[in-house]
């Protein structure tokens, strides 16, 4: 793995090359290997590129080797994967659905997100299957790739409104010596959950349910 460094160093790595190449290619697996090299340019390992959820150490290492080899042009080559798997299209199916919809520990694993171990423990227990690789493979013919979510809006509740505030004048209209009324210009009351990481189709982004919305002024 470290003598990529010294070949990685011959090659060189150029910011504004790279970000011609993000522009170019919207591909999210072609955008996840970039990301690849400009952390490693970033003199990080690839075990510590490869902490976050959904990244393999095996494809890191390659996308590495493949930038040394033939640069950027190489490296954003559109991949031909084997189409033949484990699993059949039915089982192909149904383990997408589990990925999209259920969370490890709905299937007695633990954790709230899907790693490449749970997935092959998932398998295993599931349909009797032993993946020791080939995972980044399947996920691919799944066409899913680990994105950040974006939040979905749903309209305010009128009702609940109306009572906040209610509930607002009473307590401003009772005078209570124990406590004190501290008033500001501007202010947010956020239902607005945290922003998170899941599987999602290719070219799309997982949605998280909020009540919150952004004013404009």
């Amino acid at each position: 793995m470290n003598s990529l460094r010294p070949a990685f160093a011959q090659r060189g790595f150029d910011i504004e090359n790279w970000q011609r190449h993000m522009n170019r290619h919207p591909q999210e697996y072609i955008r996840g290997k970039l990301r690849t090299i400009q952390r490693y340019a970033q003199s990080l390992e690839l075990p510590t590129i490869c902490q976050q959820p959904g990244w393999c150490l095996t494809s890191a290492r390659r996308y590495v080797a493949t930038y040394v080899q033939q640069g950027f042009e190489g490296l954003c080559q559109a991949e031909k994967r084997p189409r033949q798997g484990q699993l059949n299209p039915h089982q192909e199916r149904q383990f997408k659905h589990t990925l999209l919809t259920a969370r490890p520990h709905d299937h007695h694993l633990e954790g709230n997100i899907w790693t490449g171990e749970l997935m092959k423990a998932y398998l295993k227990a599931t349909y009797t299957i032993t993946y020791r690789g080939g995972i980044c493979d399947l996920l691919a013919r799944l066409n899913l790739s680990h994105q950040k979510a974006h939040a979905d809006y749903g309209n305010a509740d009128p009702d609940k409104q109306q009572l906040f505030l209610n509930e607002l004048k009473d307590i401003l209209s009772v005078p209570d010596p124990a406590h004190a009324v501290l008033m500001f210009d501007e202010f947010s009351v956020s239902e607005k959950p945290t922003s998170y990481y899941g599987w999602a189709g290719k070219n799309t982004r997982p949605k998280v349910v909020t009540n919150q919305k952004k004013e404009r002024g």
